[in-house]
C-alpha cells in the first residue's frame, strides 16, 4: 500500500512495517522539529515528494465546498494533493483531511482515532443573529458578531 504521511503520523506511528511506500511532502518535513521524529523520518525511507500547484487549486475548491478550507494548513493541502495525485493512501487524524479526502476519493487511515463515520459541509452561524451564511467570512455582517462553524449537511458512510 502506498501512503502519504502527515506529521502527526510521522510522530506516533511505531509501526510503518505494513506500507510498501511512504512518501510525505517539504511542508511536512519542516513541521518536525525534534530530533527523534528526524531520525525516525529518515529510518522509514520515506521519498518526500510536492503536489503539482494544480492539485493544490483543485484541493482547496474542494475544501472550500466542504467549509473546510479555514481548517487546512498549507500541509494538509499539499497532503491531500500529493495522496490524489499518487493515488496513495492518507495516513492522518485530522477530520477536516479525512473529510476532504473522502470527498476526493482518497481513503485516509486514522493513526489514533476511529475516524470520520459522516461526511460534513460546513456553513457558518451567527450565533446572535441565528443566520446561516456562506463564504469566508470571520464575523457576521449583520451584527459583528464572531461565527461559528456548524454542520449544514450530514452523510453517513458506508
Amino acid at each position: 500500500m502506498e501512503v502519504i504521511l502527515d506529521t502527526s503520523a510521522i510522530i506516533y506511528l511505531q509501526n510503518f512495517s505494513t506500507f510498501d511506500e511512504i512518501y510525505t511532502t517539504d511542508s511536512v518535513v519542516r513541521e518536525i522539529k525534534d530530533r527523534k521524529t528526524e531520525l525516525k523520518l529518515h529510518s522509514i525511507d520515506a521519498k518526500t515528494l510536492e503536489p503539482k500547484r494544480e492539485s493544490v487549486e483543485r484541493v482547496k475548491k474542494i475544501a472550500a465546498k466542504t467549509g473546510d478550507l479555514e481548517k487546512l494548513s498549507k500541509t494538509d493541502l499539499d497532503v491531500l494533493a500529493l495522496a490524489k495525485e499518487l493515488k496513495a493512501v492518507i495516513v492522518s487524524d485530522d477530520y477536516n483531511v479525512q473529510n476532504v479526502a473522502e470527498r476526493m476519493g482518497v481513503k485516509a487511515i486514522p493513526v489514533f482515532s476511529r475516524g470520520i463515520s459522516k461526511l460534513f459541509v460546513w456553513k457558518k452561524y451567527c450565533p446572535a443573529c441565528k443566520k446561516l451564511l456562506k463564504g469566508e467570512l470571520n464575523e457576521c455582517p449583520v451584527c459583528g458578531t464572531k461565527l461559528k462553524r456548524v454542520p449544514r449537511e450530514k452523510v453517513k458512510l458506508k
